[in-house]
């Protein structure tokens, strides 16, 4: 048995090395990891945020207002390869034609996805035809986010087990029957005839935040002043 001076010894060295550790998620959904570009681009020589609107034949969201990307492969070195690529493929443009900012904050949505934003600049307004997942493009001032805000609603949550959830967990309530939970904010704008809302309004509203920050603690950010 080690002795006393011993296991203290790695106490300390235990106590040092969980003190440096990064903090990292320990996600408790079973969510698909997915990864998207918020592309700013100048049109007509406007500081705007560029959408895509979903193509009405897809089976998931058709027809909803989202950014470009997708889910992280296993062959994408990091969420931001992801955004890159995805983004590449389906603005069809080059990759010296994306410069590359930085990272939003992540989301866990309670939709089935965990969504990693990053921030870019496009280098021109991409002409992308309709395709078999873009039904058509558009853009938005970044000064009209400033201008309208976002707007909240909220949804409610329920959950119950799954067909074969174990007898001994002593689960509170009738398993065949939902439970009421909590709620979760939808945050949402109407600009012309587009209804930017759910995992892209929370997108949106985080960006305006970090912009918001940074300009409070005296960064220059001339794109989105008020």
């Amino acid at each position: 048995m080690p002795g006393e001076d011993s296991l203290i010894r790695e106490l300390e060295v235990l106590r040092q090395r969980w003190a440096s550790r990064d903090v990292i998620q320990s996600p408790c959904l079973n969510n698909r990891a997915c990864a998207v570009l918020v592309p700013l681009v100048m049109d007509k020589g406007v500081p705007s945020l560029l959408f895509e609107v979903r193509s009405y034949d897809l089976q998931w969201q058709p027809g909803d207002i989202c950014f470009p990307g997708g889910v992280i492969e296993a062959d994408d070195s990091s969420s931001k390869e992801a955004a890159l690529r995805e983004t590449r493929e389906e603005l069809e443009m080059a990759a010296e034609e994306i410069a590359y900012f930085g990272p939003l904050d992540y989301l866990e949505s309670p939709v089935g996805v965990t969504i990693w934003p990053h921030l870019g600049f496009l280098e021109r307004v991409p002409t992308v035809k309709k395709s078999a997942e873009i039904d058509h493009l558009f853009t938005v001032p970044l000064n009209w986010f400033r201008e309208e805000r976002m707007e909240t609603a909220k949804i409610e949550l329920a959950t119950r087990p799954v067909p074969g959830f174990p007898a001994d967990i002593p689960y509170a309530g009738d398993r065949n029957s939902w439970k009421r939970r909590r709620t979760y904010d939808v945050y949402y704008c109407k600009y012309n005839e587009y209804v930017i809302w759910g995992i892209t309004g929370h997108i949106i509203k985080n960006f305006l935040e970090i912009t918001d920050d940074m300009q409070k603690n005296s960064v220059s950010v001339h794109l989105c002043s008020k």
